[in-house]
């Protein structure tokens, strides 16, 4: 079993951290939508370094319940960004 471990990372697929890899990467999107900017998930994959934009808004939304809105543009992407608490008022 170990050399199977070895024999990954070898190969350039280091599994035994990925969950770590995950856990980065969705920091890296939750700071981005802190931050108050609005986000396509191309302009998401690029600044955070990952191909899972969608995913990690999924995630965002379901498992963590934050309200983050979209809007479809008229070239078919979609603009993401983090609604604000208590409406227009705030």
């Amino acid at each position: 079993m170990k050399n199977q471990q070895n024999n990954s990372k070898y190969l350039g697929h280091d599994y035994t951290d990925k969950s770590t890899d995950s856990a980065r990467l969705i920091q890296s999107v939750r700071k981005l939508f802190l931050s108050g900017g609005k986000f396509t998930a191309k302009d998401i994959n690029s600044l955070a370094g990952t191909n899972d934009a969608r995913k990690f808004i999924s995630v965002l939304r379901h498992k963590e319940g934050w309200k983050i809105e979209d809007i479809r543009l008229s070239n078919g992407c979609k603009l993401y960004w983090l609604a604000k608490k208590g409406g227009s008022n705030e």
